[in-house]
C-alpha cells in the first residue's frame, strides 16, 4: 500500500510515514526512527476490507505535520489498459515531497505544478 500511494502523490519514500486504520498503526521501520508492529509494506489495501467511504489517515514526513485524510471512494475492477495508481481528482491535492509541511506548501503553492499537469507557474 505504501509504495503505490506514494507514487500517486509523486513522492520517493524518503521519510518516515504511517497509516492509522481502525485504531491500528501501520508503518515502515527505519533505523533511528519509530518502530511499528505492523509493516505497511505487508498491508495490502484490498486485504484490509475497507468499506466504501471509510476514512483513514496517512502521516508522511513526521515533524512537518503532513497528515492526510484518505477515503475509499470505490473498489473498481482493474483495467489492464490503465497504469496504476491513478489520481482521479484533487487539483493540487498533494504537496511535493520535502516542501516543509502544510503551511510552507500553502505559502509556495502557486509555484508548484499540478500533478500530471504542465510546468509550474512563476511565483
Amino acid at each position: 500500500m505504501v509504495n503505490r500511494l506514494q507514487v500517486a502523490f509523486g513522492w520517493q519514500d524518503m521519510h518516515l510515514h504511517r497509516f492509522a486504520i481502525r485504531g491500528r498503526e501501520y508503518g515502515v521501520h527505519q533505523d533511528g526512527g519509530v518502530f511499528f508492529d505492523t509493516d505497511a509494506h505487508q498491508a495490502l489495501i484490498g486485504r484490509l476490507k475497507l468499506r466504501r467511504l471509510e476514512r483513514f489517515t496517512y502521516e508522511y514526513e513526521f515533524g512537518d505535520g503532513g497528515v492526510h485524510d484518505l477515503r475509499i471512494e470505490a473498489a473498481l475492477p482493474i483495467d489492464p489498459k490503465r497504469v496504476y495508481p491513478v489520481c482521479i481528482a484533487g487539483r493540487r491535492a498533494a504537496p511535493p515531497e520535502d516542501c516543509g509541511g502544510p503551511k510552507a506548501f500553502m505559502v509556495k503553492r502557486s509555484g508548484y505544478a499540478v500533478i500530471g499537469g504542465a510546468n509550474p507557474r512563476a511565483s
